[in-house]
């Protein structure tokens, strides 16, 4: 008997095909069953065909059930691979999860050999026949045989063959189907381009046309499908058509070369344009990262090849656009279905917004040094605006409101910088990008941002350290210089970061809880830089005096009172943290005094006394001792209260 699915033949007594599952034709009663059940007697007769017929209805159901899951397994377990487009009973729909959701395993584990052999052997057989079509066209190219229209015609009807190969075994064998629809995608995109930059056999608006066609035709069936893997077959072959054609060997002095290159811009731009009318309706995120790479790694051949020659603006609007694209790509879809972004959604926001801002500095510094500071605030209003208008879209959408303004707080604080070209102000910036980071990832829940903060606030110190404590003693004025705005705004953002975490201490991981936790970190942090900046402001103004009387006795005795002055600040410092210390009952603060008493002691008694002269010495360890001995009378003053700290827990 044949299937009239599959067409092939089965046995003649069978009610299922072998080969596909498929519902064969009822079998009438033969005679002899007929004269069997009739002397048996006519209710038995109906009773058993009732009971084959429930038993074919339910076998057909659970083969159409079997085919589904077996696709479902064998493809993608993200983006939203979903079942093949069949007819289904009410029982089929109930039994198969819904687009997106994975299927119950009932005990089974991942199909790997479905996996392997349904899936990526048919990738790598439509990729194999691609490349040797590819070889075979070469070969006949290179002899002549074909001309060029003959090779656009014979592009144009493989891929249109692919395409109907895939819609033809598109319910039966899915992860065929995608292989060979995203085949014959790649291969129009591919004829269509030849076509329009290499042989100039249609002209700009017919080929941008097509490329739109080919597009849409490719979001359509990745939506038909419901395959981001047919996405991203599709976006390979568009972007790789340009390279394997060799887009980018024209020479750049050449008129025709001048022309060649907007032709290759407007192809990528309409290949973009498809990405964003797909990643509105789809949330496949690592088909629009690869989109994203893609496109900038386009741009940059485009720019290597034509840069020279091609027009700054022409360079930049074509970067903006397509920075405006990705930004579309990025949010658009969460804005129109109200969906909240996830850690991957924000980070493809942050590499448009961070790959757009530096490419663009480095094309526009040269000629618009002045105006880059304007650019990264616009950036910022462009950003405040895309988040109020995401906010007024519905309270769902908050969460991507908050995210967009953070990306705008973060260029405003560039701003700074970039504007005043000033070492201190890139410190600066760094600091109050760091305090946005802490609250976007405690208000959004993200402890993902906390690193990145944390990895901020690491790097402004280092560059405080660093870059920022050298300064140029022949016009040091205390206090009155660029290094003490620098470190006074670089530890209020401590504290502020400080005291963000204590509030939102419960919403912290446990490896940020555990200890002393992560906001005394912070605290200490800030302590040293203070006494790091009033050390340096000692050094650098008595430094100053010794300018041009280092070897003279007035020298010396600036040496003195500075080696001194440093004696002092440290003991007084410690002493008023352990004061604060005992006031507040924080052993933490009261230990980090002590530590900090340790300085100054071993410096009066191991170096100072060898150094400094003696009226410098009397001062020193006076003064010291006079620090100690208070110290020494607080701790007995309020013994009770301290609770002796050194075995508190």
């Amino acid at each position: 008997m044949e299937c009239p699915v599959c067409h092939k033949d089965n046995p003649a007594d069978s009610h299922f095909c072998i080969f596909c599952g498929s519902t064969l034709s009822a079998a009438p009663a033969t005679d002899q069953t007929a004269s069997q059940a009739t002397g048996r007697g006519g209710d038995f007769q109906q009773e058993l065909f009732a009971l084959w017929e429930e038993v074919r209805r339910l076998r057909a159901a659970l083969a159409d059930v079997d085919i589904r899951l077996e696709a479902l397994q064998g493809g993608p377990s993200v983006g939203g691979n979903a079942l093949p487009q069949a007819a289904a009973t009410p029982a089929d729909a109930a039994a198969v999860p819904p687009a997106g959701e994975a299927a119950p395993s009932k005990g089974h584990g991942w199909d790997w050999e479905q996996a392997l052999g349904g899936n990526w052997l048919a990738l790598v057989g439509v990729l194999a026949l691609i490349i040797g079509a590819a070889f075979f066209l070469k070969l006949a190219f290179d002899n002549n045989w074909i001309g060029p229209t003959g090779r656009v015609i014979l592009g144009i009807l493989g891929g249109l063959a692919l395409l109907g190969a895939g819609e033809y075994w598109r319910r039966r064998y899915p992860p065929l189907a995608r292989s060979l629809s995203g085949g014959g995608i790649a291969i129009l995109y591919l004829s269509i381009y030849a076509a329009f930059a290499l042989y100039g056999l249609i002209s700009l608006y017919p080929a941008t046309g097509f490329l739109l066609l080919i597009s849409i035709a490719a979001a359509s069936l990745a939506l038909r499908y419901e395959s981001m893997s047919l996405a991203i077959i599709g976006i390979l072959g568009a972007f790789g058509a340009p390279f394997i054609l060799e887009g980018f060997v024209s020479s750049p002095q050449s008129a025709a070369a001048s022309g060649h290159s907007l032709r290759l811009l407007v192809y990528v731009m309409v290949v973009d344009l498809g990405v964003l009318a797909l990643a509105s309706f789809r949330n496949w995120r690592w088909f629009t990262l690869l989109a994203l790479l893609l496109s900038l790694a386009s741009f940059g051949g485009w720019f290597g090849q034509y840069g020279d020659t091609a027009s700054l603006l022409t360079s930049q609007v074509i970067l903006t656009l397509m920075f405006l694209i990705f930004v579309g790509s990025t949010t658009l879809f969460h804005i129109i279905w109200r969906r909240p972004p996830e850690a991957f959604d924000q980070s493809l926001m942050v590499l448009n917004a961070a790959a757009y801002f530096g490419i663009s500095y480095g094309l526009l510094w040269d000629h618009f040094r002045l105006w880059m500071g304007g650019f990264a605030l616009a950036l910022a209003l462009f950003y405040g605006g895309l988040a109020y208008l995401a906010l007024k879209r519905g309270a769902q959408n908050a969460r991507l409101s908050l995210f967009a303004l953070g990306i705008a707080l973060v260029f405003l604080t560039i701003a700074i910088p970039v504007q005043l070209g000033d070492r201190a102000w890139t410190t600066i910036a760094w600091a109050a990008e760091g305090v946005a980071l802490v609250w976007l990832s405690l208000t959004l829940r993200l402890p993902t941002s906390r690193l990145f903060a944390y990895g901020v606030f690491v790097l402004a110190t280092g560059r405080l350290l660093i870059f920022d404590t050298p300064v140029e003693l022949e016009a040091f004025r205390p206090v009155l210089n660029e290094r003490f705005l620098a470190f006074l705004v670089a530890i209020a953002a401590l504290y502020l970061a400080a005291y963000l975490l204590w509030r939102g201490r419960e919403s912290l991981q446990q490896w940020e809880r555990e200890g002393w936790s992560i906001y005394p970190i912070f605290l200490g942090a800030a302590n040293l830089l203070t006494l790091w900046l009033l050390s340096a402001e000692i050094i650098s103004y008595f430094d100053h005096l010794l300018i041009g009387e280092r070897f003279t006795a007035a020298g010396h005795g600036l040496q003195n009172a500075r080696n001194l002055s440093l004696t002092a600040l440290w003991a007084l410092y410690a002493s008023v943290v352990l004061a604060i210390g005992i006031a507040k009952r924080s052993r933490p603060l009261r230990i980090a005094a002590l530590v900090l008493l340790a300085a100054p002691i071993a410096k009066v008694f191991v170096y100072d006394v060898f150094t400094l002269d003696r009226v410098y010495r009397i001062g020193a360890f006076i003064g010291l001792g006079v620090v100690l001995v208070a110290s020494g009378y607080l701790y007995q003053r309020y013994s009770k209260a301290i609770r002796g700290f050194l075995v508190e827990k």
